[in-house]
Formats: structure tokens, sequence, C-alpha cells
């Protein structure tokens, strides 16, 4: 029985050799981003998609200068081990920090009065005044 040894593996190179082409869901935090140049300027920290319609809004990245978000359309490959954009470095910089937004409510359509009286008697328990 022959025994096959690995003594000289080489670490996976990113720059020359990305991986396989993968879908956004599959992309891990942590995967090196790198600009239309080929500089690294960071790393993925999140990937932001809207679930129930199935679309891809872009990434967040973590770089030198704090967060920013790249939207889907600057994205130009997504690959294994790296993500390749299609802005410059000077672009990416230039970008707002990325805030996470605060949550958005619906206003409730009219009601009559008496659903108004309603729900204001029956809320009106929950709040106190001091």
């Amino acid at each position: 029985m022959s025994c096959v040894r690995f003594a000289n593996l080489a670490a996976v190179n990113v720059e020359s050799d990305p991986g396989q082409p993968i879908a956004y869901e599959a992309l891990s935090p942590g995967t090196p981003v790198f600009d239309n140049g080929g500089a690294e300027v960071g790393k993925v920290k999140e990937v932001l998609a809207d679930e129930q319609e199935d679309v891809f809004d872009g990434i967040v990245i973590e770089t030198g200068e704090g967060t920013r978000f790249i939207d889907a359309s600057e994205v130009g490959a997504i690959a294994e081990r790296r993500v390749d954009l299609k802005l410059a470095a000077d672009a990416i910089r230039a970008q707002p920090e990325h805030e996470i937004a605060a949550p958005m409510y619906e206003a409730r359509d009219e009601t009559s009065g008496w659903q108004d009286l309603w729900r204001r008697i029956t809320l009106r328990r929950l709040w106190r005044r001091k």
C-alpha cells in the first residue's frame, strides 16, 4: 500500500486563484474584497438582500476607514475566496459610512370614529402618565 505525502502544500493565493464563482447567498463574512485595480480594499462584513423577493441588494465591507455599503450593481464578481468590485479604491473610500437603518413603520388606514375611540380605550390602560 502506498502512502501519499503532502509535504509542500502551499497556501491558496487569493489573487491568482479566486475559486469558483458562487451565488451571493454563499458569500461568507471575512472574504477579501478587491477594487477594480486588483488591490485589496477590505473584507465582507455583511451581505444585504431581500430574501422574500430573492434580490441581491449589495454588500457591506469593513475597510481601514470604517464600513462601506457597496451596491449590487458595483459588484463585479463573487467567488469562493474573493469579491471583485467595479469601483476604484478612491471611489470606495468616498462611499458614505454604512449605518444600520432605523426600522420603518407604515401608517394605518383611516378608521371610523368608533374604531378610533375603541382603540384609544383599549390601549389607554397600557399608557401611564408620570
